[in-house]
């Protein structure tokens, strides 16, 4: 329960921040799922997202751009199943950089909560029913990027940390570590400010 109102203060947050806001940003984009060596892990799954953002006004180069996200994020088992992961993500970019007149490039930091609508896998196996049944919805992290105002575009890279575990079917089964699969996303994304 306690998760569950802290992506609605989250969205909240989101939405009281439009009063102040520069400017509406619709995005969409690519990310990579890193799959480190984990049991039953074979490998990383392309994804997309689409979302939509609202700018802050930049005050001594720093804006703040809260966000709500739709994501599909994956990974290959071992099996050669594919695990599709949907989520919806709520995170606030802290930007700082200098405004350039014609550009202006950026660093940032990105906190987000994110919770799982559904997962989808290409087949039905013991092990995809075993990771589902022990799947934990939320998801919260850190992402760290560089991007490019250019006129009305925003291009963004960033590259996301998910510090909770995605299930813990490995500890129940054999005591091993927990399959992982988003705890590194690489992103890319082309926005378009209005």
């Amino acid at each position: 329960m306690k998760k569950i109102a802290l992506l609605l203060v989250s969205i909240l947050i989101v939405g009281g921040m439009t009063a102040n806001a520069q400017g509406l940003v619709v995005k969409a984009g690519f990310n990579y799922t890193n799959a480190n060596s984990v049991q039953d892990l074979k490998g990383g799954k392309s994804g997309w997202l689409v979302g939509v953002g609202v700018q802050s006004e930049s005050w001594t180069g720093f804006s703040i751009q809260p966000e709500l996200i739709y994501k599909v994020k994956g990974v290959t088992l071992e099996d050669a199943t594919k695990l599709s992961m949907n989520y919806v993500e709520v995170p606030v970019n802290i930007q700082w950089g200098p405004d350039l007149l014609i550009a202006r490039p950026f660093v940032f930091a990105s906190p987000f909560i994110g919770y799982n609508l559904k997962n989808r896998f290409s087949k039905e196996t013991t092990l995809a029913e075993t990771i589902n049944k022990n799947f934990h919805r939320f998801e919260y992290g850190l992402g760290l990027g560089l991007g490019l105002n250019v006129w009305k575009l925003q291009i963004a890279g960033k590259y996301n940390w998910n510090f909770g575990r995605i299930t813990t079917w490995g500890d129940a089964v054999d005591n091993v570590k927990g399959l992982d699969p988003a705890a590194k996303t690489f992103e890319i994304s082309v926005g378009l400010k209005f």
